[in-house]
């Protein structure tokens, strides 16, 4: 879409980063508790921006945004899993199914 949050017009960095009056824009709970002030919120907020999120990151962002799976270490997700009684990831798939090691390797998931 854009390089930079500042580009994209409906984003809140432009009211939140660069002090642009955005009438529709309440601060957030998170963005009041990056600072005690204006200048400290809006610098610890800039901060954020400042390092490039990795591209294997996106993607398992996106595959997890657009399948509907749960982001996280494998912790989180069984976690998730005890939580709700579904699945958080998608299961292994191919494999010999007459095979002994396939079908242990189920067991063990």
């Amino acid at each position: 879409m854009v390089k930079h949050p500042a580009e994209y017009p409906w984003s809140s960095y432009q009211g939140n980063a660069l002090d642009k009056e955005i009438e529709l824009l309440t601060a957030h709970n998170c963005y009041e508790e990056l600072g005690h002030d204006t200048a400290s919120r809006k610098a610890a907020y800039c901060a954020l921006f400042k390092s490039h999120i990795p591209e294997l990151t996106l993607t398992e962002i996106r595959d997890a945004t657009n399948k509907a799976w749960v982001l996280g270490n494998n912790g989180f997700k069984k976690q998730v899993e005890q939580q709700t009684g579904r699945r958080s990831s998608p299961q292994k798939r191919g494999g010999d199914r007459k095979s002994e090691k396939y079908r242990d390797g189920l067991l063990n998931q």
